[in-house]
């Protein structure tokens, strides 16, 4: 995205952007309700996943500073007046904006900007669930790998418990997986 593409967008959203402050453990979205809004985060990390039919909680990705925070599976389902099925929770305080998807929507059939946007954001969407599919066949220490390269520095920032649920593995075996990590770099 250029500068100016990036001006004309922010231009556009700031009258239907509010300033929002969520601490650590809000749910900026919730299972079984309508998803109505995206966050643009200016700072913190929002963790999306969703609730397996076992119990468990499972992360699909993080959103960090400058990013939007969203499902997007559940603003279309919301479309289509369909209940979401993944959660966004705040994982460090965040600040940021709200922005209401229907008047989002609303600006973009009006604004071929915000269309161009759209797309390029859904592309980046895309990709990054590729990915995704593909680490979920790869071994553990080869998925705490990537987890490093695609998110730096956000280990420290969250919990191990977290990282874990990404990674797709128990906090005890994430504790074997930080072990052996570290093992491994003493002898290299």
């Amino acid at each position: 995205m250029t500068p100016e593409m990036y001006d004309e967008v922010s231009h556009l959203l700031a009258p239907i952007a509010a300033p929002v402050s969520m601490r650590k453990g809000e749910y900026l979205q919730r299972i079984g309700v309508l998803a109505h809004s995206v966050f643009w985060l200016h700072s913190g990390v929002a963790r999306t996943g969703f609730v397996s039919d076992a119990g468990n909680e499972v992360t699909l990705y993080f959103r960090t500073d400058g990013e939007a925070a969203a499902a997007h599976d559940d603003l279309l389902r919301a479309n289509r007046n369909e209940l979401s099925h993944n959660f966004v929770i705040a994982e460090t305080a965040i600040h940021g904006y709200r922005i209401d998807w229907v008047a989002l929507t609303g600006l973009a059939e009006r604004h071929g900007v915000l269309r161009d946007y759209y797309l390029k954001a859904s592309e980046h969407g895309i990709i990054d669930q590729g990915k995704r599919l593909y680490l979920s066949v790869c071994p553990a220490l080869g998925r705490l790998a990537a987890f490093r390269r695609d998110y730096p520095g956000l280990e420290h920032r969250i919990s191990q418990k977290v990282v874990a649920s990404f990674l797709g593995v128990t906090p005890q075996y994430m504790s074997q997986l930080l072990r052996q990590d570290a093992a491994d770099n003493q002898r290299n």
